[in-house]
């Protein structure tokens, strides 16, 4: 299959799995809803339901006008007005919907033409170096103390029906060098002898995470089991089988702009994201347990005024009411709130005007991410 073919065939896989995505979340995209849109327009609350209907009506047909069409058009304002949604409510940043459109973004410098090799084969290899760096950062970002006591063990008791105790405890070990593993399927993705070893490898990690986190394990966050099955596609498609173009020249790659972004987005920028001054849902930060973490300490006075819906996500003891947002963003929302400062003091100013009080009444206890690097 033609590097062509492929590109095109990426295209309609990655636009499939974010029309899922979105379906699956359908609450994070529009309808009546409790849990407040962080907004960086019209005061913090965004457009309110039902007119965010229409945004979602317009997201969806420019999805499948981008699927049907040829032209660059409906992909660019895809992109355009995705960049509008999050605008709209921060939480809509979501790990893929980030990869998704920027894999989009890298598509849009491809011009469409067979005989010009040098700029399908530079769009290509981007977008290898796209997907291999979200392997080499989610297992960086792994690399703290929490990923194996809290995450790992957490998804391999999906298990616990068909192992042993001992056995369990003996594939928690393995939690700790499962880093390194992913860290290194990501580096070897681009080493074209190793790929042949790599790829199932890939495959099988995607594949234990789709039982681990689907139906038959934890049934939990059902918004990235497309994405597991996008990307096992998207491996397929960018790392098998491959033959070198004979006209392709490497020095074009650095001539690319496509190159550059991929390399300031997915390597340069989350660097920083070790240190916690860039986003962790950027920096491929997947299922790490590194995450910032917030709750929210109610007084009585306020617990009282809460709709009885949102009272459901308070835990109750004699000295505290507390809210737990991120609980509360799953299960309303159908996926998690992204994990940054900012969102969580959306929220609470979000209950501080929702109970009449004020920030003593409703205190924002706010736990920073462990930093991997300081510099």
């Amino acid at each position: 299959m033609r590097l062509t073919q492929r590109l095109q065939l990426i295209k309609l896989t990655v636009l499939v799995g974010l029309f899922a995505s979105i379906i699956l979340s359908i609450n994070l995209w529009a309808g009546q809803r409790f849990f407040p849109k962080a907004s960086l327009m019209n005061q913090g609350y965004g457009v309110l339901a039902p007119y965010d209907y229409l945004q979602l009506g317009v997201l969806i047909i420019l999805i499948v006008l981008s699927f049907f069409s040829q032209k660059k058009l409906p992909s660019l304002c895809l992109i355009l007005f995705s960049v509008y949604l999050c605008l709209d409510d921060q939480n809509r940043m979501q790990p893929w919907f980030y990869n998704y459109i920027l894999i989009l973004l890298i598509l849009i410098f491809y011009k469409q033409r067979v005989d010009e090799p040098n700029n399908y084969t530079t769009i290509f290899i981007s977008l290898q170096l796209l997907i291999a760096s979200i392997y080499i950062f989610s297992g960086i970002q792994k690399m703290n103390s929490l990923f194996v006591p809290d995450t790992f063990n957490w998804m391999i008791s999906s298990f616990d029906t068909i192992l042993s105790k001992r056995q369990l405890n003996l594939l928690s070990k393995f939690g700790y060098i499962v880093p390194y593993f992913e860290l290194c399927l990501g580096v070897f993705l681009l080493v074209k002898p190793l790929r042949f070893i790599v790829i199932p490898l890939v495959i099988l990690m995607h594949i234990s995470i789709l039982i681990m986190l689907g139906p038959l394990g934890k049934n939990y966050n059902a918004v990235v089991w497309p994405w597991n099955i996008t990307m096992i596609v998207l491996i397929l498609l960018l790392f098998t089988n491959i033959k070198q173009e004979r006209f392709f020249d490497i020095s074009f790659l650095f001539k690319s702009l496509s190159f550059y972004i991929v390399v300031l987005l997915m390597l340069i920028l989350p660097i920083f994201s070790l240190n916690n001054t860039y986003d962790s849902y950027l920096s491929s930060s997947l299922y790490s347990s590194n995450l910032n973490n917030a709750q929210l300490i109610l007084s009585d006075k306020s617990y009282n005024r809460l709709p009885y819906y949102i009272r459901h996500f308070v835990t109750k003891n004699e000295d505290y009411n507390i809210l737990n947002i991120k609980y509360w963003a799953v299960q309303e929302l159908k996926a998690p709130c992204v994990p940054e400062r900012r969102i969580f003091k959306s929220v609470q100013y979000y209950i501080i005007r929702l109970t009449r009080s004020d920030s003593v009444e409703v205190k924002l206890e706010f736990t920073e991410r462990e930093k991997l690097l300081v510099f």
